[in-house]
């Protein structure tokens, strides 16, 4: 009894399995990526809207130290500047923008230095994003913005 080592007969769809691998593996990944971007997307503009609440309800209850009486600078409202800053993606960053004013209920900015019982804190934060897909980059960078309006007791 002798064994045949022979090779067995080709197989004319050989590596197709392979071939399809590759092919739906670049869309699938883009997708993923994508996905992973509106998460991060959806994350920051929830964060920088949360930032700018917190930074007027608290600048709202201690609006400042000191005379003249500047708006934000008080060191709860300070803090709480420097905590949004390390939870906010790229609040900390040279381009974020973070505005603290006194307003009217009309909207009309009054001095800083004479914010009244009655008045409005007015926060605005912005901050940049950009997505990291390399198909969604003609999107460009995006600023992410949120204003909240407090009213001083």
């Amino acid at each position: 009894m002798t064994t045949d080592h022979t090779t067995p007969p080709h197989r004319p769809d050989r590596g197709q399995a392979l071939v399809e691998f590759s092919l739906v593996l670049i869309p699938f990944l883009f997708l993923l990526m994508g996905i992973a971007d509106l998460g991060r997307g959806i994350y920051t503009n929830n964060a920088v809207s949360e930032a700018a609440r917190e930074i007027a309800r608290v600048t709202s209850v201690h609006p400042c130290t000191g005379t003249p009486c500047t708006l934000g600078n008080s060191p709860e409202t300070q803090a709480v500047i420097g905590t949004q800053k390390q939870l906010v993606p790229g609040l900390a960053g040279p381009t974020a923008i973070l505005t603290i004013q006194c307003v009217d209920v009309a909207d009309s900015d009054l001095s800083n230095t004479d914010c009244r019982p009655g008045s409005y804190v007015q926060v605005k934060a912005s901050v940049p994003f950009e997505v990291v897909t390399p198909l969604l980059s003609f999107i460009g960078p995006l600023t992410l913005s949120s204003t909240s309006h407090i009213q001083i007791p």
